[in-house]
């Protein structure tokens, strides 16, 4: 079976830059995505969203794949922090998805001793490309 590889942001940003079939899906919530800003080039598939906040594996992959991807496509998810983006990305490799990745300090990154975000690491706080609309 498949395993869920795991990549800092540099390494993700290479990865896409290598493989030009390669896919970055930020899987946060639209208000993030708005609010808080986005990878540039990515594809916006939330994993969770407004109004109940729960999965739904059937739709995210359905969504996943209007956007044109196949099971063998390079997949690379990311969240805010690495949480979101582990457990979509376990449901891509339960639907049969062969090459699936995940940013594992997000866009965000980890908490600091302040419990603020972008301080400490992260697809922003690294110097990944990045927009805010």
């Amino acid at each position: 079976m498949n395993e869920l590889i795991q990549y800092f942001p540099k390494k993700a940003y290479e990865r896409l830059q290598s493989n030009q079939d390669a896919v970055l899906i930020d899987v946060r919530c639209e208000a993030e995505n708005k609010f808080v800003g986005r990878p540039l080039n990515c594809i916006f598939v939330p994993w969770v969203d407004e109004p109940d906040w729960a999965p739904h594996a059937d739709e995210f992959i359905a969504a996943v794949q209007r956007f044109g991807c196949q099971l063998e496509t390079e997949i690379i998810l990311i969240c805010r922090s690495g949480y979101r983006s582990t457990d979509a990305g376990q449901c891509l490799i339960n639907h049969g998805f062969t090459s699936v990745a995940h940013v594992v300090s997000g866009f965000e990154g980890d908490l600091d001793e302040n419990n603020q975000r972008g301080n400490i690491n992260g697809w922003r706080h690294d110097g990944m490309e990045w927009e805010q609309c």
